[in-house]
């Protein structure tokens, strides 16, 4: 584009899927009153399935475009009396479009989310050869030629009086906004992931989807959210006459109040576009304009990780402000839990703010620093290095790689007890070779400060590189954030340096875990499993010394930097192991080699990588132990839990681990039988496996307790509940009575719920949460009165409690409600 439209661009895009927008409501409003008819009285329905069917020149990406109103038709259609061929026609169709979406994604997310992997980017090729169709159909001069006269104003200057963005909220502070709504089924399910994260939110309505909304939008209010107006029909105010312009603001007032009985004092123009004109109206009407500062481009991005990925990005960069997406995209209830888990748990909080005052904090709960642990009887002190970098100079940059390393770092100290002063962090700009090696070959190999009983947990998140050697062997390199694309060999850290590094060290045990591609090449093969008798193993292991590596791919593999929260496919899985689930022999201990192989076969079902674990030169057959501590939550609204992806991939996870543990089971089996067979011929037998014994009841319960919140986490309610009643029964805490009450709950078991936080109280009745979770319970009951009680109580005993301003707001709002006859 010439310079003086570049800036028209975007609004242009914006102001053409409006328009596309509006074509295809009109289309899907037309159609709806179609579906209970017969065939020949519904023949615009007709005709547009067939065209969609079968239509010539329809591009499989042409028919996304009508994705959305196939889906509403199917569901309408489902909840009428349509004729069942109608139905199943419809069904048919939605389903087909589905699956054209689903075979597009990872196209899509090479393009538009700029796909990345931790080596050098592959080729697109069926998508780029759809847009290359469509520049023979379109060009950007033309387009633009006719769009210049509507979205001109829209890149006008702002009005000098202040309109707010979120740029004075203070730091690492975030309000939620969405625009357009209220939408059939999108806003519910927004809703409920909101609700599960513990987060409020501004919802900008257009009033002419709220007449038909009320239910949805008084669920908004009770909820605790708030309401704004963002007009009657979305136009382009600053077009507007005043005769047409005040209607678009006092409609949309007017539905609001009667639906919600609230006052509505927010304002959001439509694309943002305001003049001093438009501003009087709204000043005139009490209302407070709210623009935003972080933009999710959810109305033009197909792909709900590229969404996330933009909305994050922003949000480190910006620091604080409001963000805006909107709940009438499916992508966008895809996108919104990475976002909110990823953002939580960089520290960000988000608000409620109504531009006068933060009605709602959000803050997350904190974390506890963990105690000192068995560890200390196994190691003198701990020392970690943790890389990780995305904005590399030269290579592609990447997405994920300093949050797997701040996950690992956080991993490393609040779970395993790595000091702090003793984590040694680099990211991005600070990860140079030099300082690299500095790291590994001057701090971690100086025997005045790591000692032989130490150990050191050393790892990369970045990208990697293979040379191929003339004598045909291949040398693995990680690449440090300066590094050439072309001569990088000079400026990379092969794997050779890592060799040398290891034996440097002085530390008893030294586990380098490397994600990146093409990292699979220093290594001899290492045990493929934890020994059958726990207490002998440890013993044994933690006397030898350890020079161990795990890695992400092996020799020429291309890793993915794309998976569930925010995390590459391997640093995901390596810290869903860290969790506990590595911890295959249930002794409260995770090896090196017990996360490998929990992480090894489940890798290559979710990614093509292949990870490879073994020994570096050194090693005496040791193995790297991290003791794991058990876990001290107490469940609530505000508990943390994996999104959608992260449940999908968690139940393919627990299908694997169920038949290799299966599997591990017919062999120790066998083991047995051959033991036996071989005594009865007097040939000294093999060892064979030692029965496990009988834990105490407090081992037992802390490893059902720990088993049962990773199950809450994955959503898995039902086997939560079971392992957490099992919990209570060997060791019956007011901790474990309100976590099986709160799963109850998430369950809509309500009454039971109640029972058993009356049960934690009378074991402890100064267990705060429990009297929150209470209260909760008996709003869901019906029990108003018993239930402000409840929350009086939490706000009395914790007045400090970071989810106080969830539950004061509750009891305003039970208390404002008038009494009951």
């Amino acid at each position: 584009l010439a310079p003086a439209d570049r800036p028209l661009a975007f609004p242009a895009g914006n102001f053409l899927y409006r328009a596309n927008r509006e074509r295809t409501t009109a289309l899907a409003d037309r159609l709806r009153p179609q579906l209970e008819r017969g065939a020949a009285s519904s023949a615009e329905l007709t005709g547009f399935l067939d065209a969609l069917e079968q239509g010539e020149g329809w591009h499989d990406a042409d028919k996304l475009a009508f994705r959305e109103v196939v889906g509403d038709l199917a569901d309408r259609a489902a909840e009428s009396g349509a004729p069942a061929a109608l139905r199943d026609r419809l069904r048919a169709d939605s389903a087909a479009l589905d699956q054209i979406q689903r075979l597009y994604d990872r196209e899509m997310e090479r393009v538009f989310a700029q796909f990345q992997t931790r080596g050098l980017p592959l080729r697109r090729e069926s998508w780029d050869r759809y847009v290359g169709f469509l520049r023979t159909q379109h060009s950007a001069r033309a387009v633009m030629d006719e769009v210049r006269p509507h979205v001109a104003p829209l890149v006008a200057p702002l009005p000098s009086r202040k309109v707010l963005t979120g740029a004075t909220l203070p730091p690492k502070t975030l309000v939620l906004t969405f625009d357009d709504g209220p939408h059939r089924r999108h806003t519910a399910s927004v809703l409920k992931t909101l609700a599960l994260y513990g987060v409020k939110s501004v919802f900008f309505q257009v009033g002419r989807s709220v007449a038909g909304a009320a239910a949805q939008e008084r669920e908004l209010t009770a909820a605790g959210h708030l309401l704004g107006n963002h007009t009657y029909s979305h136009p382009n105010l600053p077009k507007l006459d005043l005769e047409r312009l005040r209607p678009e603001l006092d409609r949309t007032a007017a539905a609001l109040r009667e639906v919600s009985r609230a006052t509505v004092s927010l304002f959001r123009p439509p694309y943002g576009a305001l003049d001093e004109r438009v501003r009087s109206e709204v000043d005139a009407r009490q209302m407070r304009v709210m623009l935003w500062n972080i933009d999710s481009q959810d109305w033009a991005d197909p792909v709900p990780r590229s969404i996330a990925n933009r909305v994050i990005a922003q949000a480190r960069a910006r620091g604080r402000g409001v963000v805006l997406f909107h709940d009438i995209h499916a992508r966008t209830v895809e996108a919104l839990p990475q976002v909110l888990e990823t953002l939580q748990a960089e520290g960000f909080r988000f608000v409620l703010w109504d531009g006068a005052q933060i009605l709602d904090r959000g803050e997350p709960p904190p974390v506890a620093a963990a105690p000192a642990g068995p560890e200390r009887a196994l190691y003198g002190e701990s020392f970690a290095l943790v890389v990780g970098i995305n904005d590399y100079a030269k290579w592609p940059k990447l997405s994920h790689a300093v949050r797997d390393a701040l996950a690992v770092r956080d991993a490393l100290v609040n779970r395993f007890g790595f000091k702090p002063q003793n984590v040694t962090t680099l990211l991005d700009q600070d990860a140079t070779r030099e300082r690299i090696l500095s790291a590994l070959g001057d701090s971690l190999a100086d025997p005045k400060r790591v000692k032989r009983n130490d150990r050191v947990f050393v790892f990369f998140a970045g990208h990697g590189a293979t040379r191929e050697l003339p004598s045909g062997r291949a040398l693995g390199y990680i690449v440090p954030v300066e590094a050439d694309t072309e001569s990088y060999q000079g400026q990379a850290i092969s794997m050779t340096n890592f060799q040398d590094v290891s034996e440097a060290i002085p530390a008893k045990h030294v586990f380098f875990v490397m994600d990146a591609c093409y990292s699979g090449l220093a290594l001899t093969r290492g045990n493929v499993g934890p020994a059958s008798n726990p207490a002998a193993y440890l013993a044994e292991i933690t006397k030898r010394t350890a020079r161990q590596m795990l890695t992400a791919g092996g020799a020429r593999e291309l890793v993915a930097d794309h998976g569930p929260g925010g995390h590459s496919i391997f640093t995901w899985t390596l810290l869903q192991g860290l969790e506990g689930k590595a911890d295959l022999n249930g002794d409260g201990v995770i090896t090196a080699t017990e996360l490998a192989a929990y992480i090894v076969p489940v890798v290559p079902s979710l990614s093509r990588q292949t990870p490879a674990f073994g020994n570096l030169v050194g090693g005496e057959g040791g193995d790297f132990v991290l003791a794991l501590r058990q876990e001290d939550e107490s469940l609530s609204a505000v508990s943390r839990r994996l999104d959608d992806e992260g449940v999908r991939l968690s139940e393919q996870l627990a299908a694997l681990r169920r038949q290799i543990a299966e599997k591990r089971a017919r062999n120790d089996a066998l083991a047995v039988q051959v033991a036996a067979a071989q005594g009865a011929l007097g040939v000294a037998p093999a060892t064979a496996p030692a029965p496990a014994g009988a834990a105490a009841p407090r081992d037992a319960a802390r490893r059902e307790s720990d088993r049962g919140l990773a199950l809450f986490r994955e959503r898995r309610y039902p086997e939560a509940l079971a392992a957490l009643e099992a919990a209570f029964k060997q060791q019956p805490t007011a901790q474990l009575a309100n976590n099986v009450g709160y799963v109850h709950y998430c369950l809509e078991h309500h009454a039971p719920a109640l029972e058993w936080y009356r049960k934690a109280l009378a074991l402890d009745p100064k267990r705060a949460i429990a009297w929150a979770n209470s209260g909760e319970a008996l709003e869901k009951l019906n029990r108003p009165a018993e239930a402000i009680q409840a929350y009086g109580k939490f706000i009395a005993l914790a007045p400090k409690h970071a989810s106080l301003g969830r539950y004061r707001q509750r009891l305003a709002q039970l208390q404002a409600q008038p009494p009951r006859p």
